[in-house]
């Protein structure tokens, strides 16, 4: 058996001792580390020590850093057993446990917190958690011999810098709070306390799939109606005879639903998925699952067991869509049965647990009544952009991740006349057009042999085969956006696609890029007259600090100047002025009082009056 050995800056050694021949040891300031670290200096989440058998693997999650013979260590570092690392004041190394063992750690040792412990159910009560006093840290040294707080600091030493920029250090930063469904600040569950009740769960589990046999059950079977009431009427049986045994402050009730969530749902973000209120749910790890709630990121209360329950979900979510997930093809882009945009990486490319994103569909559909009462945009500018949309005009929407972009295409499509064919191209169907003459088409990705992929420009080619009025594409990420704009200018108008891109201009530049990524060996002027010919609007959507989204360029394509530029006009904008007492941000929009090219086609197709808003 192995242990970590930590000596601090007196020569006083403290052990731990490692129970399972795979094990993973948090270290740090925070509370919620397997082993705490008095010092003020070390990081909340400083490191982690990754023991599998004779291997271990130190990964560096602080931006103080940590140091193996003398190196810094930017990231991951395999470790020799007996090899020390540096944290801050300390020496932290994995030993075989036959070396001997010191005497009990003092109050101003680090915190042993018992981590990996595979006692079988029921548990033990955890002893009750020393508190560790401030560890004795050198005194920072100015080499200039300035003050500290003085502007012109020169010395590099890290202490120096800590002091130097004060509370606006990341380590000296409150730790993040963590807010329940409901969005209120809760205590963060001890680490001992979440192990007891894992382990209880887990024990269950086992049972659950040895009566059940839930072995043989498709992944597809477990949210069946069928599969979820014999789960449901086994474990309230299972809970009935091992009521006792379950650990406070835990409930019977609380540990049926997080069970069912497990065995039959999404586990600990089945709830935030369906929470009306949330509209993005982000996986960072195991301990940190962070949700957007009225526009704003909070860290959830809810945590995953292990890497393998993680796993379980991200199977359940994309396996019935068709993809797959494993170490050849570590990443996917997929959707939930409502729409929902899925985006999951597990390791090698995710370096410590699967990370995974999804982006809410949501349940009432939006018009664009709703953004004026949200103040994205007046009603003079949804007025402006369903004549576009009705008047035939290309309109590329631009913005920023998480800005809008798609909600906003979404309402925009409603204004498509019934009669007309659309055909829309995704990564991962997101949109919902109304019409009924509607043909969805979304990608492929490539078999276990590595062929047959569909890329979304392979389907923007043979969409203009169908004989469509319009072609509306999700998003344009490579050459696809050369095939877009030849659509866009060989009888499709009225197309409409986003891109990522902050303003207009950058809209512009964004979409050249793009057309070069073709493949297709272009001059720069013909790129540029192709797109200047080809789209008609650029509408940029903005995510602003409150969470807050708004539309804050409207912008006309008006041509090509003798430089080989293209020319954009605003037509409206948004002006921000500042903030109120909330933190909200404060704007308005104003029209520019330049009148589009295409005014005089607006009111010969009866869409406008001499007399209009223009």
């Amino acid at each position: 058996m192995k242990q970590v050995r930590v000596v601090d800056n007196f020569g006083n050694e403290y052990f731990y001792p490692i129970e399972q021949a795979v094990a993973e040891i948090s270290i740090g300031r925070s509370q919620g580390n397997d082993i705490i670290l008095g010092s003020k200096t070390v990081s909340r989440r400083h490191a982690t020590l990754k023991v599998m058998g004779d291997r271990v693997l130190l990964v560096n999650q602080s931006a103080n850093g940590c140091m193996v013979n003398g190196e810094r260590v930017d990231r991951v570092r395999e470790m020799r057993v007996g090899e020390q690392a540096q944290i801050d004041i300390y020496l932290v190394s994995v030993e075989d446990s036959n070396a001997p063992q010191a005497a009990a750690p003092s109050q101003s040792a680090p915190v042993a917190r018992s981590f990996q412990d595979s006692a079988p159910v029921p548990v033990r009560a955890a002893a009750p958690k020393p508190t560790a006093a401030p560890v004795a840290r050198k005194p920072a040294r100015s080499t200039s011999g300035r003050d500290m707080g003085t502007r012109d600091m020169k010395s590099t030493d890290p202490e120096d810098v800590r002091a130097y920029l004060g509370f606006l250090h990341p380590d000296n930063q409150p730790e993040e709070p963590r807010v329940n469904l409901t969005g209120a600040s809760v205590d963060p569950l001890p680490r001992e306390k979440r192990q007891e009740l894992v382990r209880f769960k887990s024990q269950l589990h086992e049972e659950l799939k040895e009566r059940l046999d839930l072995h043989s059950f498709e992944i597809t079977d477990y949210a069946s109606p069928r599969v979820v009431r014999q789960v449901s009427e086994k474990l309230k049986e299972l809970l009935q005879m091992n009521g006792s045994l379950i650990p406070p402050p835990f409930t019977r009730d609380m540990v049926f639903k997080e069970l069912m969530d497990e065995v039959c749902g999404l586990g600990p973000i089945e709830d935030l998925i369906k929470h009306r209120k949330v509209s993005e749910v982000m996986v960072v790890d195991r301990d940190h699952i962070y949700a957007e709630m009225a526009g704003k990121l909070v860290l959830t209360d809810r945590f995953f067991n292990d890497e393998k329950s993680m796993m379980t979900v991200i199977e359940r979510i994309v396996i019935p869509r068709g993809r797959r997930i494993d170490e050849s093809t570590p990443l996917v882009d997929t959707r939930l049965a409502d729409g929902s945009r899925v985006n999951a990486v597990i390791p090698p490319l995710a370096l410590k647990d699967p990370c995974l994103t999804i982006r809410k569909f949501p349940e009432d559909r939006l018009g664009i009544g709703d953004l004026v009462r949200f103040q994205s945009l007046t009603p003079e500018m949804g007025k402006f952009l369903a004549r576009a949309v009705r008047g035939r005009k290309n309109v590329i929407i631009s913005g920023g991740t998480g800005s809008g972009k798609t909600t906003l295409l979404n309402i925009l499509s409603s204004f498509i006349g019934p009669t007309e064919r659309v055909v829309t191209i995704e990564d991962a169907a997101e949109l919902q057009l109304q019409q009924d003459h509607v043909v969805s088409l979304e990608t492929k990705p490539p078999n276990l042999e590595g062929s047959g992929a569909i890329e979304i420009r392979d389907l923007v080619k043979n969409a203009l085969r169908m004989r469509p009025d319009r072609i509306v594409v999700g998003e344009c990420r490579g050459g696809e956006a050369l095939d877009m704009l030849q659509a866009m200018n060989t009888g499709h108008d009225g197309s409409m696609t986003t891109v990522h891109s902050n303003s207009p201009t950058e809209a512009i530049s964004r979409i050249e890029t793009l057309v070069l990524m073709s493949g297709m060996d272009l001059p720069t002027r013909a790129i540029r007259e192709q797109i200047a010919n080809s789209v008609n609007l650029i509408v940029q959507q903005t995510r602003f600090s409150d969470g807050s989204r708004r539309i804050t360029y409207i912008s006309e394509v008006i041509g090509i100047d003798d430089d080989g530029f293209v020319l954009i006009e605003d037509i409206y904008r948004y002006k921000q002025t500042g903030v109120d007492e909330k933190n909200k941000v404060v704007g308005y929009h104003l029209a520019s009082g330049y009148l589009p090219s295409f005014v005089q086609e607006f009111i010969v197709k009866g869409l406008a009056s001499a007399e209009d808003f223009f």
